[in-house]
């Protein structure tokens, strides 16, 4: 397999695990075994590590699209926490 397929495979695999961990995290959530809060802590804690990591020169482009793709996921956790449904 070429660079470019191989790129396209680890692109694949990157998206399926962070929908199969946002799915994971919101049924959590929904079914109230983690407060959304808590999971929102840690995803921005994560952002937090990517920035710094970004800031450090390690993969800056990648750790900020990475920064930016947990941003999101925050934010669906937070539009699925108790006070998005009351």
């Amino acid at each position: 397999m070429d660079r470019n397929g191989m790129g396209r495979q680890h692109a694949a695999a990157g998206q399926a695990a962070l929908m199969l961990v946002e799915s994971l995290m919101l049924v959590l959530v929904e079914r109230a075994v983690i407060p959304a809060a808590e999971l929102i802590e840690a995803v921005e804690t994560v952002i937090e590590t990517k920035r710094r990591l970004a800031e450090d020169g390690h993969e800056p482009e990648v750790a900020a699209q990475a920064a930016a793709m947990l941003t999101t996921l925050a934010n669906s956790l937070a539009a699925a926490g108790p006070s998005a449904r009351d």
